[in-house]
């Protein structure tokens, strides 16, 4: 199993949309979620800074989540001019394997 890191800076003003579109119904997840190998997204907002948050996006194995981005790539792209209008910063912060334990 993998995490995905990310960490957004958002703009104070679309915080309630933000979290929509990059929480575990919005339509990240739904993109996510018509590949296989997709677990679940968890979104977090940084107690001293409202409008920082993570989100982490649990993945079966890199495999998976690098055929995703292959697979879907259009649709990424598309949901990423979607939505830059959320996002002032987003910041890649690493992907990382976790125990088999966390994959429920």
């Amino acid at each position: 199993m993998i995490e995905v890191f990310y960490r957004y800076r958002v703009h104070p003003a679309q915080a309630r949309a933000f979290e929509h579109a990059f929480g575990p119904t919005g339509p990240w997840a739904q993109l996510f979620a018509r590949h296989p190998g997709f677990r679940r997204t968890r979104l977090f907002r940084r107690r001293e800074e409202d409008a920082t948050y993570l989100t982490v996006d649990v993945w079966h194995s890199k495999a998976d989540w690098d055929a995703f981005r292959s697979t879907f790539a259009d649709e990424v792209i598309r949901l990423e001019k979607q939505l830059r209008w959320l996002v002032l910063e987003e910041l890649l912060l690493g992907i990382y394997e976790g125990p088999q334990e966390y994959e429920t």
